[in-house]
């Protein structure tokens, strides 16, 4: 499949790209590691006039880690690169262990974290995990700026509130608190590098004192039209000492918040599954 010509850019600053998006409103696309964009390309599914690469750009490639603020991290890093940080490896280990499912080797060398979620695909593993880590995405346009909750981006299947002239040019990723720890598991559709069929990540802070669940987070991907947080999970889990029936009751209760658009019956059991297993091994990495 050949992909349709197109006239290429490759600017220096984010004011040039800022300035392209303007000139040629929703006819260009912004290039980042192309893994989405381009299998889009060579499917006919989208035919852009333009197309904006960001690899000429300086720096977008960092990882900006801090103690107090966590992480912020630019379009161009790759999912291969969150995998292997340090401080990502020791602050965040669910997100590298994530990004280590995603795709295969080739796919996490290119695949950029920023062009996953911009991809907006309901299944992306990515998504869950950023969700109850409380991602914020800073956005840019050719006159501002604005920075919104990953949770406000998603708006339908492979779409975004990103305006056609807006660019993410961060991801920021607060540092979570004390005695907190998370898991994402996951299951896949046909093969280990295939599209993931449900995704389950939970983030629990625990008090060490009494062993109560001071906070819960519950992301799913794959079981809705976008990747979601299941709320009522979360306020089952919250304030109670995480005994077997309290798990239980709170994987059910997190398979009755999924609208899945096909199997199901299935999916939804494996969400009830899944949730119940990221609880037990995120308590498992606070003990």
């Amino acid at each position: 499949m050949r992909i349709p010509r197109f006239e290429y850019f490759r600017p220096s600053s984010i004011d040039e790209v800022c300035s392209l998006l303007y000139k040629y409103r929703g006819e260009a696309k912004v290039l980042a590691g192309g893994t989405d964009l381009f299998v889009k390309m060579k499917k006919k599914e989208i035919l852009p006039k333009v197309v904006i690469s960001l690899n000429g750009i300086q720096k977008l490639d960092r990882i900006e880690c801090d103690e107090k603020d966590g992480l912020k991290i630019g379009p161009l890093v790759t999912h291969d690169a969150i995998v292997n940080h340090p401080f990502v490896r020791e602050k965040f280990d669910f997100l590298s262990e994530t990004c280590f499912k995603i795709g295969t080797r080739q796919v996490r060398n290119m695949g950029t974290l920023v062009g996953n979620l911009c991809n907006a695909s309901p299944s992306s593993d990515a998504s869950a995990p950023l969700l109850v880590l409380e991602t914020k995405l800073k956005l840019v346009h050719l006159y501002g700026e604005r920075t919104i909750p990953l949770q406000e981006f998603f708006i339908g299947p492979f779409q975004t509130v990103l305006d056609p002239q807006e660019i993410v040019v961060e991801v920021q990723i607060p540092k979570p608190a004390p005695h907190t720890a998370g898991s994402y598991q996951y299951l896949h559709k046909a093969s280990s590098v295939g599209e993931t069929l449900v995704g389950a990540a939970v983030l629990l802070t625990i008090d060490p004192r009494n062993s109560t669940c001071q906070e819960a987070r519950i992301g799913l991907s794959s079981v809705a039209s976008t990747p979601i947080r299941a709320k009522a999970a979360e306020r089952t889990l919250k304030g109670k000492r995480l005994e077997e029936k309290i798990i239980r009751e709170a994987a059910q209760v997190a398979m009755d918040e999924t609208q899945p658009r096909s199997r199901s019956l299935y999916r939804r059991e494996m969400t009830r599954v899944l949730v119940e297993r990221a609880i037990l091994r995120a308590m498992e990495k606070i003990r």
